[in-house]
């Protein structure tokens, strides 16, 4: 009997095989698929607004009792003084824990983990964020949390010193790690002295004050400088409602944000060498880059892909590691930064006597992208991996939100997402070949080292010599995080 169900089921398998046309075939390979369409969202479907002009991208989502609610403010680490560098990450350590004009930051942190939810707040470059993550059973509460803490912050003083301690043991152990002592002065080196460079030290941290952060909070943090993004399993219009009134008495204010220079200053090309006594070294090599702004930004995303941003597709990756075994870090990478030229950088992080052969061997692939035309399948790959991951932007409903808000906060047009992928399909290999020439200069490149210097220094067989060879060596003194002054 048990045979006879066994035989019975497998032939109504095969039947279903057969059905869906998967048992036509004698390699999985040869199966066939309809192809995948997927459209991405309209933002102007989601957009509304609320009371005094607060901005918000909201959608219902249903498939779970969960609510997730974050507030996007205009404010940044880039709009703070030169003498205050670090405010923004104390108030990211101080605006929960220093509580609100009614509760203390502990009351406030307690209840939310009893509610089985989660709230945080962070300073990026120009913009915050407080997000809070609720059950939907109990969005009333977390509305009434997450509203206090965004318009009352109190910055209490035992908060802003343990921020500070915290902070500061943080600066000891800055140059503990030669990736980030490397991204730190590659920055500097490229930027100068300008806000995107401006690094918190001991002396800036211990200066600031409560006054400091509450005076920061009551100039950027109203209603029209913030786009609120929303999601999850609630009412849209009872939740536009609810929010209207705990919004209602929220002053708005006139802000004239920093004037942030594009002027940068001209460096030497050549080698920046870092002395570290470690036994690799850990290298960077480029110049700064475009803004996303651009309109060739699509066709340097390809070009960058095929480069060296392509993971183990990229030329760097094949030739750095995968031919020559130099390396388990390697590659490319075209950063963006909002509103400023981004950097360009070939990376390598290889033991001390190939630091010359691999920064050889990345120098050679700058030079073929922009003189031999990229093959067929490189830019099929190239392409396929943007259309793919496309959808990518729309993976949960609060990241779609998220991203639909950053288009407006950036001024990009509403119509970016839908018109991406034909800007990808229309990047061409000799338009590859045009952004290479077009922003990749090999002859004004500075190339920064962290390593051992003599051994770094002394090379290896297969490329004998010192670093010089790649032009003038400048020795760049290590600075202390605590003080921000060289260490001689």
């Amino acid at each position: 009997m048990k045979k006879i169900i066994f035989v019975g089921l497998v032939i109504c398998l095969l039947g279903i095989g057969t059905g869906f046309g998967f048992g036509q075939v004698e390699n999985p390979s040869d199966l066939k698929f309809p192809p995948l369409k997927f459209e991405p969202p309209d933002p102007k479907v989601f957009r509304t607004q609320l009371a005094n002009g607060l901005r918000a991208y909201i959608q219902e989502d249903h498939s779970l009792p969960l609510v997730d609610l974050s507030a996007i403010i205009g404010f940044g680490n880039l709009y703070v003084p030169k003498d205050k560098a670090g405010l923004g990450s104390l108030m990211s350590e101080t605006l929960i824990k220093g509580g609100t004009k009614t509760k203390e930051g502990s009351v406030i942190e307690e209840r939310v983990e009893f509610l089985g939810g989660s709230l945080s707040f962070f300073v990026s470059e120009r913009t915050s964020a407080l997000s809070l993550s609720v059950l939907s059973k109990d969005l009333n509460e977390g509305l009434d949390i997450f509203f206090d803490v965004l318009m009352n912050a109190e910055f209490r003083g035992d908060a802003l010193k343990l921020g500070q301690a915290r902070l500061i043991e943080q600066l000891r152990q800055a140059n503990d790690q030669p990736s980030v002592v490397l991204a730190r002065e590659y920055s500097r080196l490229l930027y100068g002295d300008h806000p995107l460079t401006w690094d918190p030290t001991r002396k800036t941290y211990e200066g600031i004050t409560v006054a400091d952060l509450k005076a920061v909070h009551s100039e950027y943090f109203f209603p029209k400088n913030i786009i609120l993004t929303a999601s999850g399993d609630f009412n849209k219009a009872q939740l536009k409602t609810k929010i209207n009134r705990l919004i209602a008495g929220w002053k708005n204010r006139s802000l004239v944000l920093p004037i942030l220079s594009k002027q940068f200053p001209q460096f030497e090309p050549g080698v920046y060498f870092i002395q570290k006594a470690i036994n690799q070294g850990y290298i960077s090599l480029g110049h700064l880059g475009i803004e996303d702004t651009n309109p060739d930004y699509f066709a340097v995303q390809v070009m960058n892909f095929i480069l060296g941003g392509g993971s183990f597709t990229s030329r760097i990756t094949s030739k750095v590691r995968s031919d020559e075994g130099l390396s388990y870090n390697q590659g490319s990478r075209f950063t963006y930064t909002w509103g400023f030229p981004g950097v360009f950088s070939g990376y390598v992080q290889t033991k001390s006597a190939t630091v010359g052969y691999a920064i050889s061997l990345i120098l050679k692939e700058l030079e073929r992208i922009r003189k031999e035309p990229v093959a067929d399948e490189e830019m099929e790959t190239a392409i396929n991996y943007y259309l793919e991951s496309f959808s990518d932007n729309f993976q949960s409903p609060q990241v779609t939100m998220a991203n639909f808000a950053m288009l407006e906060i950036q001024g990009k047009p509403m119509d970016y997402y839908k018109t991406y992928r034909d800007k990808i399909k229309a990047v061409t290999k000799e338009k590859v070949m045009e952004v290479a020439t077009k922003y990749i200069h090999p002859e004004k490149i500075a190339i920064m080292v962290v390593g051992d210097w003599e051994p770094c220094n002394k090379g290896s067989d297969k490329l004998p010599g010192g670093l010089d060879q790649f032009g003038k060596v400048h020795r760049v003194n290590l600075r202390d995080p605590m003080t921000g002054e060289e260490i001689k």
